[in-house]
């Protein structure tokens, strides 16, 4: 400092002793990275305002500007630091007295300690007055020589009393400037050096407990203070590697042991392992009391020359002395183990520029890529034998052959994190060169077997150690041997004689079925289940187990996520598609047992439950005991097995793709085979919808459960059904006989619920058609006749089932079946008029046509309907009976009368009627026989004819009641039948002969029941030809020898009429004409409303408006566009002819 202003001191009077200062760490100031020379004026500013000196000039303005003349600038915040620590260093000045003595500490920053000489502790006298001064302990290595200042004061000193005999009398202090700073030489640097490493051969001997951690931090301190930093590190670097040297050495003695007795077993196999472990663990734990010395050589000199921290420096050293050293590098490492193991000591002649010694020859050139212990290489290194020792572990641990896992598990996993930390320790960019430079070019030259090289040109340090050495091999030898293992694994379970261990054992718990259905041999079942299914559980628990492996060995994550892939690849992806396609076991294979499963109450279901060995259950929502239950099993035990597979292939993606295409394709083949058997007459249609039905239950269980609703196989196995149903509109045709068969009888005093869930498996199959309107028109001709005829089992059923198709297509797809049952309710109310109105008619109002049925009128029903809702029939009326003409004739004059503006047209061919038979008495009985027949409107019309004639040629029946030729001779058939034989036909068989062929009256007919419904028989049986089923006639009651007959305004949809045949594959040709008349109107919408548009955007569009109905082709639309621009509608754009305009 600058000298004080002169003092009040007496001259001559001796300055009193000081205390003399000690040096040790110190809090920095906030603006500690102030040059040393402008941190002391600021110190001297602030003594000098206080002794004596210019109170007006500004320390911190001093500053600034003497910043600003070194090109700094001083920030606002050092700047309020800079006054805020001058003001306390003041106060504290300023504060003792004589009353009041102790020590005042002020926490310099560390440039001050540095250049200037100041202590960290600034003390008073802190001394009684009776009492000698203390002096500061003695340090235990040569100190830095510290400049002691002067302090004079007047009038009393620290030990005697007040020299001015008063109480009162003032003390002023006078503090002289210090003296010069004194540099710490390379001598006391080396002694300082020697102490510090010879606490490292303590603490490397774990005899740390008799060293003082605040001493040699102090020391160490002190050599980076002193500009000693570069000494300190080489040496703590050098002393490093020959301990690892050492510890090198044994391990390599042991691994050339292990390597002598190869094929060992026991302890000795792993011993190197268990060496390694030992050592990593005592070489962390030495690091770890190592860094804390160094702490502030860590802080200051390590970032500033870019040299590793001493822990990483440690892990490094470990790395390349230990890890990388080769196994043939025996090396004199336990020689002279006492002055090679300290260093050096006071005697030691080492050159110290460097901070050199015989250090160098304990560090190994870099070493090349260890990987797994191989053959043919000549000198392996000692990681390399480690890696291969630790893959052995775990070749072993999945061999099931490891003994002690739980304790080899917990070595290999800390052998695992010594590789993560030496990989960690090898990162970063250090400037290691100038620790080969230090050296010197004359020490080795890098020659011999010591000399770390440079890392500055990148080296084998730039690979992570655990990557290079462990992790590479590591998933390598998992690969190979996971593909050895199931290829193994398959080719045994695909060799199905022989029957090994296993093979019994999967035959024992075969039971009585069999997976493979009926394709394979009985005793090759078991076998076959095997060679499937208990490679898929044997995968599975393979996964979990390296799964499991992997967290007890803690490995990264990356390392757990392609030991996963890799497996999944070896296990699954590579034999997926054999998996799938096995033979009698396969998932295919599988997938057709369940398919097959046989139904409730079948013969095959009571053959399988008799052997025992069936695992088939109803399916879900068939109840114990439920008689109203879904008629479908489901096969449970098989959808588990098929659940396993989708379970394992799930682990990767791409691998369910053939599960999806085995699914799809089981679904086209057992659906095709059905649309075969409907082709062939083997199945009514409704048998053929009932077999759909249970095949998508079936389905959706497997999809459901097997392979837990996925959305994509629920798709594939939508588009499969889509893909046979709609081959042609037979689907569709036989849904509606299916629905019209379900409604008639199928669902007769069932519960809502049964009738909600029988009503809901019809949609489904329902949403796979898309010749929606080709079911439309079939439904519609049976829900005629099911209104009409009265044979509806349940109303209710009947509007929930139009509900459902209205939810499904809207409302204009069910608005004209809504129409039909409006008419039904209008026309029950018009009869009920008209019966109160004849109760008013008087017998004057008789018709002589009534003479025929004994005078009597005949009682008639009639149902007037509207002829844009119902089934238009082009259908001439037939020649009605006299007292049935004569009431009809009567009801149209009522009706006409009533409703003005409207017309009655007869449709003859959909009424019922009831005639009494009178028939004689049988032998032996003298009381007549009666029979109330309930027969159709044409049947009455053949029936009546025979009371006038017995016998009746085909020709003349034809003439006389104008029925038209196919419903006369199916009409007369079902007359003709053995069990209703109310005429005799003259030819033999059942089909008619010809118009010659003759018909009596059969006076011996007899029945068991007064009233006898005379059922229809099929066109087919009446013709020869293709037919559906025909709707069998109601009861009714009527009077003798005629009945009522009703003519309603109803539809066409007769079998054989309007081209509805049931069961037929084609498109009716009232369905073809309604598409046409759609599709126009569809196409002159979207042009009116678009103008212009091309042809494909106008085929996209059409289709996406129709879908809802039919599916046109894009050849169907192109013909009706080609009609329309005919027409004058559209026309082609000039300039492209693939754009069509709208013409207003």
């Amino acid at each position: 400092l600058p000298p004080p202003p002169p003092s009040s001191t007496p001259s001559g009077s001796a300055p009193p002793p000081f205390t003399p200062l000690s040096l040790g760490p110190h809090r920095p100031l906030p603006f500690s990275h102030l040059p040393p020379s402008v941190a002391s004026s600021v110190l001297a500013r602030s003594v000098r305002s206080r002794f004596g000196g210019d109170p007006r000039s500004d320390p911190v303005k001093e500053l600034d500007s003497s910043q600003q003349r070194r090109g700094l600038k001083l920030s606002r915040s050092d700047s309020r630091s800079a006054r805020g620590r001058i003001a306390e260093l003041r106060g504290r000045i300023s504060s003792p007295t004589p009353r009041r003595r102790g020590l005042i500490r002020t926490a310099l920053p560390v440039g001050f300690v540095a250049d200037v000489g100041v202590a960290k502790e600034v003390a008073t006298p802190t001394t009684r007055r009776d009492e000698p001064p203390r002096s500061p302990p003695r340090p235990s290595v040569p100190a830095v020589p510290v400049p002691q200042p002067a302090m004079s004061y007047r009038n009393g000193g620290p030990g005697g009393g007040n020299s001015g005999g008063g109480s009162g009398s003032s003390r002023k202090f006078a503090i002289k400037p210090f003296r010069s700073y004194a540099q710490m030489d390379l001598a006391a640097a080396r002694l300082t050096f020697n102490s510090l490493g010879d606490a490292m051969d303590e603490i490397h001997c774990r005899n740390a407990s008799t060293l003082s951690f605040e001493e040699l931090y102090r020391n160490a301190y002190n050599l980076v203070l002193h500009k000693h930093g570069g000494l300190l590190y080489e040496g703590a670097r050098d002393r490093l590697a020959v301990h690892l040297r050492r510890s090198g050495g044994r391990l390599v003695r042991i691994a050339r042991e292990g390597e002598a007795s190869a094929g060992g077993r026991g302890e000795n196999q792993y011993r190197l392992l268990e060496e390694l472990a030992r050592c990593w663990r005592e070489h962390r734990v030495t690091m770890v009391m190592i860094r804390d010395i160094f702490m502030y050589m860590d802080r200051t000199y390590v970032p500033q020359h870019r040299r590793r921290p001493v822990y990483d420096l440690g892990l490094w050293l470990f790395r390349r002395v230990v890890w990388e050293r080769s196994v043939d590098d025996l090396g004199d490492d336990d020689e002279d183990d006492d002055g090679g193991a300290t260093g050096g000591g006071a005697g030691d002649d080492r050159e110290a520029s460097g901070g050199s010694s015989r250090a160098d020859d304990a560090l190994p050139p870099p070493a090349a890529h260890p990987g797994p212990l191989k053959s043919d290489e000549s000198a392996p290194t000692l990681g390399a034998a480690a890696s291969g020792l630790i893959l052995r572990a775990v070749r072993q641990d999945r061999l099931d052959r490891l003994e002690d896992a739980p304790q080899r598990t917990a070595l290999l996993k800390e052998l695992i994190h010594m590789l993560l930390e030496l990989a960690h320790a090898g990162g970063g960019q250090y400037d290691d060169s100038s620790s080969a430079a230090m050296r010197g070019a004359g020490a080795r030259g890098g020659g011999g077997r010591g000399g770390i090289a440079a890392d500055a040109g990148g080296g084998g340090d730039d690979v992570p150690v655990y990557e290079r050495d462990f992790e590479e091999a590591f998933l390598g030898e998992s690969q190979d041997f996971y593909r050895v293992e199931s290829t193994s694994r398959l080719s045994h379970a695909g060799s199905l004689g022989g029957g090994g261990a296993d093979d019994a054992a999967a035959a024992a718990g075969g039971g009585g079925g069999s997976a493979g259905g009926g394709d394979s041999e009985a005793g090759k079942k078991p076998a076959a289940k095997y060679s499937a299914m208990e490679y898929v559980r044997s995968a599975r628990d393979r996964l979990e187990e390296e799964k499991a492996r992997a967290i007890a060995l803690d490995a990264p994550a990356q390392t757990r996520a392609a030991l996963l892939r890799i497996v999944e690849t070896e296990l699954i992806e590579r034999h997926a598609r054999t998996l799938v396609e096995m033979e009698g076991s396969g998932f295919a294979s599988v997938l057709k047992v369940v398919a097959g499963s046989p139904a409730v109450g079948s013969a095959a279901l009571a053959a399988s439950g008799a052997g025992g060995g069936t695992a088939a259950v109803p399916a879900a929502g068939a109840a114990a005991g439920d008689p109203d239950g879904p008629s479908v099993v489901i096969d449970r035990e098989r959808i588990r097995d098929l659940a396993s597979v989708y379970d394992l292939f799930s682990r990767v993606p791409a691998s369910v793709n053939h599960l999806r295409d085995a699914l799809s394709e089981r679904v086209r083949l057992d659906g095709r085979a059905l649309v075969r058997d409907q082709e062939t007459g083997a199945a009514p249609p409704a048998a053929f919808v009932r077999g759909v039905l249970d095949l998508r239950e079936r389905f959706a269980a497997v999809v459901r459960d097997a392979m837990r609703g996925e959305k994509k196989a629920q798709k594939r196995m939508r588009e499969a059904f889509e893909d046979f149903l709609n081959a042609d509109a037979r689907a569709a045709n036989c849904l509606a006989v299916y629905v019209d068969e379900l409604l008639r009888s199928g669902l007769r005093g069932a519960d809502e619920r049964r009738v909600g869930r029988e009503l809901d498996r019809v949609v489904v199959v329902f949403r796979y058609l898309a010749d929606k309107d080709v079911f439309e028109a079939y439904y519609k001709n049976h829900l005629a006749k099911r209104l009409l005829g009265n044979k509806s089992g349940s109303e209710e059923a009947e509007r929930a089932m139009v509900s459902l198709l209205k939810a499904e297509c809207g409302y204009q797809f069910t608005s004209k079946l809504e129409g039909m049952f409006n008419d039904v309710r209008i026309s029950k109310e018009t009869a009920e008029k008209y019966r109160q109105h004849k109760k008013g008619r008087s017998d004057a109002d008789a018709d002589p046509r009534d003479a025929e049925n004994g005078g009597r009128a005949v009682d008639v029903e009639v149902s007037v309907l509207s002829n844009s809702h119902w089934p238009s029939q082009a259908v001439r009326p037939c020649s009605l009976p006299p007292p049935v003409r004569a009431a009809m004739d009567r009801f149209q004059k009522y009706y006409l009368g009533t409703y003005t503006g409207r017309k009655l047209s007869w449709q003859t061919s959909t009424g019922t009627a009831e005639l009494r038979a009178n028939l004689p008495p049988l032998k032996g009985s003298g009381r007549p026989r009666r029979h109330d027949l309930s027969v159709t409107t044409y049947q009455m019309c053949i029936l009546v004819l025979f009371n006038r004639r017995d016998v009746l040629t085909l020709a003349q029946i034809r003439e006389e009641t104008q029925i038209p030729e196919d419903e006369l001779r199916r009409h007369l058939v079902s007359l003709c039948t053995p069990k209703h034989r109310i005429l005799r036909k003259g030819s033999k068989g059942k089909g008619i002969a010809g118009d010659d062929d003759t018909f009596a009256y059969n006076a011996d007919y007899s029945s068991k029941m007064t009233r006898v419904r005379v059922p229809m028989v099929s066109m087919r049986d009446a013709t020869g030809g293709t037919g559906g089923t025909a709707a069998a006639a109601g009861a009714g009651g009527g009077a003798e020898g005629a009945a009522a007959a009703a003519g309603a305004v109803a539809a066409a949809g007769r079998a054989g009429s309007g081209g509805l045949v049931d069961g037929s594959p084609a498109v009716p040709a009232a369905v073809e004409e309604d598409r046409r008349h759609l599709l126009e109107a569809s196409i002159v919408r979207i042009m009116k409303a678009r103008k212009a548009l091309g042809h494909n955007d106008l085929v996209a569009e059409v289709t996406r408006q129709l879908s809802g109905r039919f599916v046109p082709s894009p050849q169907f639309v192109k013909k009706r566009v080609e009609s329309l621009i005919e027409r004058e509608y559209l026309e082609r754009d000039e300039t492209d002819r693939r754009v069509y305009r709208y013409m207003a």
